[in-house]
Protein backbone atom coordinates (compact mmCIF):
# COMPACT_ATOMS: atom_id res chain seq x y z
CA UNK A 1 0.00 0.00 0.00
CA UNK A 2 0.79 3.70 -0.99
CA UNK A 3 0.11 6.40 1.63
CA UNK A 4 -1.69 9.49 0.50
CA UNK A 5 0.44 11.61 -1.91
CA UNK A 6 0.27 14.57 -3.03
CA UNK A 7 3.15 16.39 -5.58
CA UNK A 8 4.02 20.03 -5.05
CA UNK A 9 4.96 21.78 -7.85
CA UNK A 10 7.98 23.42 -8.24
CA UNK A 11 8.56 27.21 -6.89
CA UNK A 12 11.29 29.65 -6.74
CA UNK A 13 13.61 29.74 -3.84
CA UNK A 14 15.56 32.78 -2.46
CA UNK A 15 17.58 30.87 -0.03
CA UNK A 16 19.77 33.26 1.45
CA UNK A 17 17.04 35.62 2.37
CA UNK A 18 14.84 33.56 5.21
CA UNK A 19 12.11 36.03 5.90
CA UNK A 20 11.57 36.97 2.43
CA UNK A 21 8.05 35.46 -0.33
CA UNK A 22 11.06 33.07 -1.80
CA UNK A 23 12.01 31.50 1.55
CA UNK A 24 12.44 27.60 2.58
CA UNK A 25 9.56 28.70 5.23
CA UNK A 26 6.92 29.79 2.82
CA UNK A 27 7.98 26.16 0.81
CA UNK A 28 7.09 25.02 4.97
CA UNK A 29 4.03 26.87 4.72
CA UNK A 30 2.91 25.37 1.11
CA UNK A 31 3.76 21.92 2.59
CA UNK A 32 1.66 22.26 5.92
CA UNK A 33 -1.02 23.61 3.56
CA UNK A 34 -1.76 20.07 1.88
CA UNK A 35 0.47 17.51 3.95
CA UNK A 36 -2.33 16.56 6.33
CA UNK A 37 -3.04 12.67 6.31
CA UNK A 38 -0.73 13.14 3.43
CA UNK A 39 3.11 12.31 2.39
CA UNK A 40 4.23 15.71 0.70
CA UNK A 41 6.10 14.82 -1.89
CA UNK A 42 8.87 17.37 -3.12
CA UNK A 43 10.62 17.64 -6.89
CA UNK A 44 13.67 20.33 -7.79
CA UNK A 45 13.18 23.65 -7.43
CA UNK A 46 14.71 27.12 -8.95
CA UNK A 47 16.88 29.69 -7.73
CA UNK A 48 16.35 33.17 -8.98
CA UNK A 49 19.03 32.77 -11.52
CA UNK A 50 16.86 30.13 -13.06
CA UNK A 51 19.88 27.66 -11.61
CA UNK A 52 18.63 23.94 -10.40
CA UNK A 53 18.09 23.49 -6.26
CA UNK A 54 18.35 19.36 -5.90
CA UNK A 55 15.02 17.88 -4.66
CA UNK A 56 16.74 15.65 -1.92
CA UNK A 57 18.46 18.77 -0.36
CA UNK A 58 15.30 20.37 -0.50
CA UNK A 59 13.40 17.89 0.62
CA UNK A 60 16.05 17.63 3.34
CA UNK A 61 15.63 20.94 4.02
CA UNK A 62 11.98 20.90 4.77
CA UNK A 63 12.03 17.97 7.03
CA UNK A 64 14.16 19.95 9.39
CA UNK A 65 11.54 22.92 9.43
CA UNK A 66 8.40 20.57 10.20
CA UNK A 67 7.88 17.73 11.87
CA UNK A 68 4.37 17.57 11.46
CA UNK A 69 4.35 16.72 7.47
CA UNK A 70 5.73 13.45 5.84
CA UNK A 71 8.18 14.35 3.09
CA UNK A 72 8.64 12.52 0.16
CA UNK A 73 11.07 13.51 -2.98
CA UNK A 74 9.67 13.55 -6.57
CA UNK A 75 12.82 12.58 -8.46
CA UNK A 76 13.29 12.93 -12.28
CA UNK A 77 14.89 9.68 -13.90
CA UNK A 78 17.40 10.09 -16.44
CA UNK A 79 18.56 13.38 -15.70
CA UNK A 80 22.00 13.15 -14.93
CA UNK A 81 21.66 10.58 -12.10
CA UNK A 82 21.93 6.91 -12.64
CA UNK A 83 19.63 4.86 -10.48
CA UNK A 84 22.20 3.74 -8.40
CA UNK A 85 23.34 7.21 -7.45
CA UNK A 86 19.21 7.75 -6.99
CA UNK A 87 19.22 5.17 -4.38
CA UNK A 88 22.02 6.29 -2.71
CA UNK A 89 20.35 10.32 -2.50
CA UNK A 90 17.00 8.29 -1.37
CA UNK A 91 18.47 6.44 1.68
CA UNK A 92 20.65 9.72 2.65
CA UNK A 93 17.24 11.57 2.96
CA UNK A 94 15.68 8.73 4.19
CA UNK A 95 17.76 7.92 7.27
CA UNK A 96 17.73 12.24 7.65
CA UNK A 97 13.75 11.77 8.11
CA UNK A 98 12.93 13.25 4.22
CA UNK A 99 12.14 10.27 1.77
CA UNK A 100 8.97 8.59 3.38
CA UNK A 101 7.95 7.94 -0.51
CA UNK A 102 10.08 7.77 -3.57
CA UNK A 103 8.06 8.95 -6.82
CA UNK A 104 9.99 8.71 -9.92
CA UNK A 105 9.35 10.74 -12.66
CA UNK A 106 10.03 10.79 -16.71
CA UNK A 107 9.61 8.02 -19.14
CA UNK A 108 7.67 4.86 -18.01
CA UNK A 109 9.97 2.34 -19.26
CA UNK A 110 13.14 4.33 -17.60
CA UNK A 111 10.94 4.44 -14.26
CA UNK A 112 10.28 0.69 -14.46
CA UNK A 113 13.77 -0.11 -14.77
CA UNK A 114 15.07 2.44 -12.26
CA UNK A 115 12.45 1.10 -9.46
CA UNK A 116 13.76 -2.30 -10.15
CA UNK A 117 18.05 -0.93 -9.78
CA UNK A 118 16.80 1.50 -6.20
CA UNK A 119 14.58 -1.42 -4.71
CA UNK A 120 17.52 -3.86 -5.29
CA UNK A 121 19.60 -1.47 -3.48
CA UNK A 122 17.51 -0.32 -0.76
CA UNK A 123 18.44 -4.18 0.37
CA UNK A 124 21.40 -5.97 1.94
CA UNK A 125 24.22 -7.23 -0.47
CA UNK A 126 25.91 -6.93 -3.71
CA UNK A 127 23.75 -6.58 -6.25
CA UNK A 128 23.76 -7.34 -9.90
CA UNK A 129 20.97 -6.44 -11.95
CA UNK A 130 20.55 -5.47 -16.18
CA UNK A 131 17.56 -3.84 -17.76
CA UNK A 132 17.25 -1.94 -20.91
CA UNK A 133 17.86 1.68 -19.17
CA UNK A 134 19.87 0.65 -16.00
CA UNK A 135 21.91 -1.38 -14.92
CA UNK A 136 24.40 -2.26 -11.64
CA UNK A 137 26.96 -4.90 -11.49
CA UNK A 138 28.37 -5.84 -7.54
CA UNK A 139 26.70 -3.28 -6.29
CA UNK A 140 26.02 -2.27 -2.71
CA UNK A 141 24.35 0.60 -0.77
CA UNK A 142 25.73 1.24 2.63
CA UNK A 143 23.90 2.17 4.76
CA UNK A 144 20.79 0.63 3.59
CA UNK A 145 17.54 2.65 4.97
CA UNK A 146 16.22 2.70 8.56
CA UNK A 147 12.87 0.72 7.06
CA UNK A 148 13.27 -2.63 5.81
CA UNK A 149 12.99 -2.35 2.42
CA UNK A 150 13.60 1.16 2.17
CA UNK A 151 10.58 3.43 0.70
CA UNK A 152 8.04 3.04 -0.94
CA UNK A 153 8.97 3.32 -4.78
CA UNK A 154 6.32 4.53 -6.94
CA UNK A 155 5.71 6.07 -10.86
CA UNK A 156 3.01 6.99 -12.76
CA UNK A 157 1.44 5.75 -16.28
CA UNK A 158 -0.65 8.34 -17.49
CA UNK A 159 -3.37 7.92 -15.07
CA UNK A 160 -2.47 5.00 -13.16
CA UNK A 161 -0.18 4.59 -9.90
CA UNK A 162 2.39 2.17 -10.00
CA UNK A 163 4.72 0.78 -7.17
CA UNK A 164 7.47 -1.78 -7.21
CA UNK A 165 6.78 -4.63 -5.58
CA UNK A 166 9.17 -8.09 -4.83
CA UNK A 167 10.94 -7.17 -7.73
CA UNK A 168 7.50 -6.74 -10.08
CA UNK A 169 5.39 -3.49 -11.03
CA UNK A 170 2.26 -3.47 -9.52
CA UNK A 171 -0.44 -0.88 -10.26
CA UNK A 172 -1.61 0.27 -7.39
CA UNK A 173 -4.08 3.16 -7.76
CA UNK A 174 -4.86 6.20 -9.57
CA UNK A 175 -3.33 9.73 -10.35
CA UNK A 176 -5.56 13.15 -10.10
CA UNK A 177 -4.36 16.20 -11.47
CA UNK A 178 -5.66 19.79 -9.53
CA UNK A 179 -4.94 23.25 -9.56
CA UNK A 180 -3.32 25.33 -6.54
CA UNK A 181 -6.67 26.79 -5.08
CA UNK A 182 -9.17 23.63 -6.25
CA UNK A 183 -10.25 21.58 -3.41
CA UNK A 184 -8.20 19.04 -2.77
CA UNK A 185 -9.76 15.43 -2.42
CA UNK A 186 -9.76 13.67 0.97
CA UNK A 187 -6.40 12.13 1.50
CA UNK A 188 -6.98 8.16 0.22
CA UNK A 189 -4.08 5.45 0.10
CA UNK A 190 -2.83 4.78 -3.00
CA UNK A 191 -3.56 7.77 -4.75
CA UNK A 192 -1.53 10.48 -6.05
CA UNK A 193 -2.65 14.07 -6.42
CA UNK A 194 -0.48 16.50 -8.57
CA UNK A 195 -0.76 20.34 -8.33
CA UNK A 196 -0.09 22.61 -10.95
CA UNK A 197 0.59 26.17 -10.33
CA UNK A 198 2.53 28.60 -12.32
CA UNK A 199 6.28 28.88 -11.22
CA UNK A 200 6.53 31.35 -8.58
CA UNK A 201 7.51 31.98 -5.42
CA UNK A 202 6.74 29.85 -2.76
CA UNK A 203 4.53 32.14 -0.84
CA UNK A 204 2.14 32.81 -4.03
CA UNK A 205 1.84 28.96 -4.05
CA UNK A 206 1.21 28.55 -0.05
CA UNK A 207 -1.36 31.75 -1.11
CA UNK A 208 -3.03 29.96 -3.45
CA UNK A 209 -3.19 26.64 -1.44
CA UNK A 210 -4.66 27.99 1.38
CA UNK A 211 -7.74 29.06 -0.64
Amino acid sequence: MIPPLVRLPPTVLQHDAPESVGSLDALRRSVEAVGSGRTVLVGAHRTTNGALLDEFVVATSLSQRSDAVAIGVATRVGAGRTASVVAREATAAELLGACHVLLLEGEAAACRDAARVVTTLFTEGAHTVSTPTAAIVGARNLPLPDVPGGPPVCWREGGVLLQQVNGAPVERGRVLVVVAGERLPEPEANVLVVVEHPLDAPAVLASALAR
